[in-house]
């Protein structure tokens, strides 16, 4: 492997940027040679010199092609395929920093795939647990009033209830009853109210 391929390019994003920026540099190396000949009372050596001009402006930009990229392809070989699409270096570098967050998040989630299950099983076993000693609990608490045998509740207390309890049929029948004596003499009521003498 070649040390020159180790080394960074320079990114320029269109061939247009690469054509402005010869020019521009070739309008700055006339100028600057304007300007020497004028301070030397020489002026009119520069069309003398343009042809070696042109010449160490040609080997200059010759010998910087090959350490360019122009969105995002190598220029030592110049391309001859106007078909090809022009290669989004910004398009590239977002793909690769999507594909290293999926990269990532698979990380995190083959992650919580091994210990989420230990986990939860640890919670349920506690919840259980609790569970567990919660009936213990009310277990081991003294029995209620429900619990007591039916020998023990008292004779004349169980007649009183067993005579409650048919009052409380008869009471059902008798109220209903009392409701439509009530309902027709609202409307009776009414009646006689509404006749005038």
């Amino acid at each position: 492997m070649d040390a020159r391929e180790d080394l960074p390019k320079v990114s320029i994003e269109t061939e247009q940027d690469w054509k402005r920026i010869q020019n521009n540099l070739s309008e700055a190396l006339s100028v600057r040679l304007d300007k020497e000949l004028e301070s030397r009372g020489q002026p009119g050596d520069k069309e003398a010199l343009s042809p070696h001009i042109e010449q160490f402006l040609e080997t200059l930009f010759d010998i910087a092609r090959p350490n360019l990229r122009i969105n995002g392809r190598t220029t030592e070989e110049p391309s001859q395929d106007d078909d090809v699409e022009p290669f989004d270096e910004a398009l590239d570098r977002y793909i690769w920093s999507l594909s290293d967050q999926r990269l990532k998040w698979d990380k995190d989630v083959a992650a919580r795939r091994r210990t989420r299950p230990r986990e939860i099983e640890g919670l349920i076993s506690d919840i259980n647990a609790q569970h567990d000693s919660a009936e213990l609990d009310v277990a081991q608490e003294d029995p209620t009033y429900d619990d007591v045998p039916a020998k023990e509740i008292d004779p004349e207390l169980q007649e009183v209830f067993s005579r409650a309890a048919s009052l409380t049929a008869q009471l059902s029948q008798s109220i209903s009853l009392q409701h439509e004596r009530a309902t027709r003499a609202k409307s009776a009521f009414q009646e006689v109210k509404a006749l005038k003498p």
